[in-house]
């Protein structure tokens, strides 16, 4: 299958990338910003690399695809291109993938979408609103909702519920988020939404618990 990756060049995205190469059962292909990010994504597995602004027209960023992924975020940018990318980019990448005829949408979002607030009030408010839009696309979905992430190496466990109660001190490393994202691909959840923190079941094992 073709699985496209919005958002390729970030931490998470680039670590689908360089699993689904690896794993050598898809083709990953790669949307990124910057024509000079092109050479590095197919060096890291990437079986073609689009150019893609998630604040213009996307509508052939997403053409013969199989399975989208949407892993990009502003990153702490303006409030305006948060919203720019997180929800009304994301919300234009569901639409074209809705009107292409792809079935499969996996998103990228964050716990404490549904209740925003804080210094990422902002940020939660426009995965909240992406989520919300995802639902009501009819597409088959799966929304994935990780605590705070880390840069610490994989651990190949993590933990998942439709809520946790609590996420202190349970930061989940994003190469286990990529990893659960890459398992995903060949583990249909239709029409589902989970949170994930680090914790003590190997990823297909609690993929299997959902």
């Amino acid at each position: 299958m073709n699985i496209l990756i919005i958002g390729a060049n970030g931490t998470t995205g680039r670590k689908m990338v360089e699993l689904i190469g690896k794993q050598g059962q898809h083709q990953a292909i790669a949307v990124v910003r910057e024509e000079n990010q092109i050479n590095d994504l197919i060096a890291l597995g990437a079986s073609e690399v689009r150019l893609g602004d998630l604040t213009k027209d996307v509508t052939d960023v997403v053409k013969d695809a199989d399975v989208v992924i949407f892993a990009a975020g502003a990153g702490g940018a303006s409030e305006e291109l948060t919203r720019a990318v997180d929800q009304d980019g994301a919300i234009k990448v569901i639409d074209a993938a809705k009107a292409s005829g792809i079935e499969r949408f996996l998103m990228l979002s964050s716990i404490g979408a549904d209740h925003p607030q804080g210094d990422l009030k902002v940020y939660l408010e426009s995965k909240g609103a992406a989520d919300r839009h995802l639902k009501d696309s009819g597409l088959d979905y799966t929304i994935v909702r990780p605590g705070p992430l880390s840069y610490d190496e994989p651990s190949g466990t993590i933990e998942t519920k439709e809520h946790f109660d609590s996420y202190e001190g349970r930061e989940v490393s994003r190469d286990d988020i990529a990893a659960l994202f890459v398992t995903l691909i060949d583990h249909p959840t239709q029409k589902r939404q989970f949170e994930v923190l680090s914790g003590p079941f190997p990823i297909a094992e609690a993929l299997r618990n959902q």
